[in-house]
């Protein structure tokens, strides 16, 4: 993702002003797409090294097989590996790579700062990275503009480069996602809390558009939120019940309430149709996705580059709508600002969207796509995927980890030059 810094400026006034920012970032094409943390949510769980070999082999080997996590973030990537020692590469123009160093990108994997061991989850935003350990303790760092950081400071605050505890030194975190300016987490007890950027309400503290720098207890005190993602400017989160509720912005439907109003929630709403089986639930730019557990896969929100994957180009969807095809085993999903990849229980691996810099892994020709089409390759050992602002990242079973797309900040970390790719490109040893 580029900064976006203009587009929430432009948002301010929503009507006129929104829907001229929409435009203007439908028609920017190949310029950056601001990521999402691009993770399903809630983090619990050569220079030429494009793996056209791969395909459903592990016969080839340039990089490691202790891979465990991976999280995408705007202009960087940054992976758990088995020992529990965490690594970032890609763009470090605000600290976000966690190395300590002088804001230096990185195309190959570098430590996070202190060579710790016991890093349990990671998540990569914007500009920022947080972490959880082992020990239940959370830690955040670079970008901080927005107090997203969440070490209690001011706000606007300073860029950290290295690891920073997040404020109350609490050691029951367990899941944490990072969205562009914000962050949310959720607790053992199964409480939430969010802090950061709170333009549109993405906080859901019920506050008037209060930034936060400390973890910041979302409306209502329920205890039973199962999983949470942070997008752009709104939020969803999943409780045990199955039900699930957004909020914070809405002018493209992204919340998926049947409003299509621009109207923000600044406490959860339940999206439409009540269902009490949704599974797992993914935020990208201006849009959502979520899985029911019949395997069935739905979004809405905006779809304008083909990212809700209905074999359509919506400008607005403000309920569920199916992804083309109606396959019951979808296992996985997870959405960047414009794309969406999703994993079926047969370890295959799907994209869908925008592919201005390949992100689809298709192997094409940086052509939009409405509906599910198979990463190069046809392996069937995927086992977790990541979606960033131009840039995808997923995980073999062997352990093995690969990225593909925009590479302009070596995001992909796989030694090279910053060049695109458009099929899975293993990240370098």
């Amino acid at each position: 993702m580029t900064t976006r810094a203009h587009e929430r400026q432009a948002g301010q006034g929503h009507g006129l002003c929104i829907l001229l920012a929409l435009v203007v970032l439908a028609s920017a094409g190949l310029v950056g797409e601001p990521a999402e943390a691009g993770t399903t949510g809630d983090a619990g769980d050569g220079s030429n090294r494009v793996a056209a070999a791969e395909g459903s082999s592990d016969s080839v080997e340039v990089g490691t097989a202790d891979w465990r996590q991976v999280s995408a973030g705007g202009e960087h990537t940054c992976g758990v590996r088995t020992s529990g020692r965490l690594y970032c590469w890609g763009g470090d123009r605000h600290g976000q790579l966690g190395n300590g160093g002088t804001n230096a990108d990185q195309s190959t994997p570098t430590e996070v700062a202190g060579g710790a061991a016991d890093w349990a989850a990671v998540t990569a935003g914007f500009g920022f990275t947080c972490a959880r350990k082992t020990t239940g303790r959370l830690y955040c760092w670079g970008d901080d503009s927005s107090g997203q950081l969440g070490d209690g400071g001011s706000i606007p605050g300073s860029d950290h480069a290295s690891p920073i505890e997040v404020a109350g030194g609490a050691t029951d975190w367990a899941g944490v996602d990072a969205g562009t300016y914000h962050v949310c987490a959720r607790t053992t007890t199964g409480r939430l809390y969010c802090w950061g950027d709170d333009s549109y309400h993405q906080l859901g503290d019920g506050s008037t558009d209060i930034p936060r720098s400390v973890p910041t207890a979302v409306a209502g005190g329920a205890t039973n939120w199962a999983n949470v993602s942070a997008g752009s400017w709104h939020t969803c989160a999943r409780r045990t019940t199955g039900r699930l509720y957004c909020w914070g912005a809405n002018f493209t439907g992204q919340l998926g309430n049947g409003s299509q109003t621009g109207a923000d929630r600044a406490v959860p709403t339940e999206v439409a149709g009540n269902a009490s089986n949704w599974a797992a639930v993914t935020t990208g730019g201006w849009y959502t996705c979520a899985r029911k557990r019949s395997g069935r896969l739905f979004c809405w929100g905006t779809g304008g580059a083909g990212q809700l994957g209905n074999g359509g180009t919506n400008t607005y969807v403000s309920i569920p709508i199916e992804v083309a095809g109606g396959s019951t085993d979808w296992a996985t999903v997870t959405t960047g600002y414009r794309h969406t990849c999703a994993r079926r229980t047969s370890g295959r691996l799907f994209c869908w969207g925008h592919d201005g810099n390949g992100q689809l892994g298709n192997g094409g020709t940086a052509t939009n796509v409405s509906v599910p089409v198979e990463v190069a390759g046809g392996a069937t050992n995927w086992a977790t995927l990541t979606a960033g602002d131009g840039h995808t990242c997923a995980r073999r079973t062997s352990g093995r980890l690969f990225c593909w797309g925009r590479d302009g900040q070596s995001q992909l970390g796989d030694g090279g030059t910053d060049s695109p790719r458009s099929t899975p490109t293993e990240v370098a040893a």
